[in-house]
């Protein structure tokens, strides 16, 4: 009983055989990138104009002079000045009155018709203030000597150094 050649024997390996010793390479290449250098590139630029920028801001700012504007006439100016706290005086500077916080409404309004029926006709409300000065103060005073109505409101920064 001849059965012929073992299949054992004559088989030769397979072509299909997925047990090869070096896995052979994939056709489809993976798409892969590296952005690790992309990132510190980022982060340093981020850091450079954060610097930058903070130097910008505290550069100081050239303006332009002013062409239409005059200086108030000290004669015919009610004069009130406002320094750090607010403390408010009627008068230029400390020498003048000083007044406390519950009568400033009041006091200045009083001020500023007096000074309107004066032989003078001061007609210009001149309020000095410190740099220090809050700007909601200095509106404050300038809403009431506005809302008498017929005088011109100047502002003057007083900096002191």
């Amino acid at each position: 009983m001849d059965a012929g050649p073992s299949p054992a024997v004559d088989a030769e390996p397979s072509a299909f055989n997925d047990e090869t010793l070096v896995p052979r390479k994939s056709m489809a290449d993976d798409a892969r990138f590296d952005v690790t250098a992309m990132v510190d590139l980022v982060f340093m630029m981020n850091i450079f104009f954060l610097v930058t920028w903070a130097e910008l801001a505290r550069a100081e700012i050239d303006l332009p002079t002013a062409r239409h504007c005059t200086a108030a006439t000290l004669s015919r100016s009610i004069v009130f000045t406002v320094m750090k706290g607010p403390t408010v005086y009627i008068g230029d500077g400390a020498g003048g009155v000083a007044l406390s916080p519950g009568e400033v409404d009041q006091r200045v309004a009083t001020a500023i018709e007096d000074g309107k029926k004066s032989e003078d006709n001061k007609d210009i409300v001149l309020i000095k203030a410190e740099k220090e000065v809050l700007l909601r103060d200095i509106a404050h005073l300038a809403n009431i000597a506005t809302a008498s109505g017929g005088v011109k409101l100047m502002l003057a920064v007083i900096e002191k150094r």
